[in-house]
């Protein structure tokens, strides 16, 4: 994985490469790395914790941890898919941000990267040759979905209203 070798371009390592922009996280006023980006900011922390309601999982704490001993107390197939949900959502958060700093996007909230991660897990489901697989991938998108607009709506938000207008 790239980000596990330090290499993808957050805004401290475009600074490496001489970038002038800021150094600020698209989310926070902290400056961004890597860890900050995926685990650290408190836009990843609501999201890593609304995997935990959803799963139980124990969020992960940085790349290393993720790809490491995180998930020893899984089997291959459930390491598989557990790596697979946190890819999604790793990707979600990734392109979430790039909308903010690419396609000057406004504001960006955990309920957009939730369903964004929650879209790709179920289109990546398409490609699992077992259904069983492809079953869990849509049963953890549900859950993650539903769990994420039930922690949004237990803080005044109706699950009719409109995350964004057109």
């Amino acid at each position: 994985m790239v980000s596990a070798k330090g290499v993808l371009l957050t805004k401290d390592n475009l600074r490496r490469k001489n970038w002038k922009g800021s150094q600020k996280c698209s989310y926070c006023n902290c400056n961004e790395t890597i860890k900050h980006l995926f685990f650290d900011c408190q836009h990843a922390k609501v999201i890593w914790r609304t995997v935990q309601v959803a799963t139980g999982l124990t969020p992960p704490r940085s790349v290393t941890h993720m790809l490491g001993n995180w998930l020893q107390n899984f089997n291959a197939q459930e390491a598989f898919t557990i790596l697979t949900g946190t890819t999604a959502l790793c990707w979600a958060i990734w392109r979430c941000r790039n909308d903010i700093i690419f396609d000057n996007v406004k504001h960006s909230s955990f309920m957009q990267v939730i369903f964004r991660g929650a879209y790709w897990l179920r289109f990546w489901s398409m490609l699992q040759h077992k259904e069983t697989t492809k079953d869990l991938f849509m049963k953890v998108s549900t859950s993650l979905e539903i769990i994420a607009l039930e922690m949004f709506a237990s803080h005044g938000w109706k699950h009719n209203n409109r995350l964004c207008q057109a």
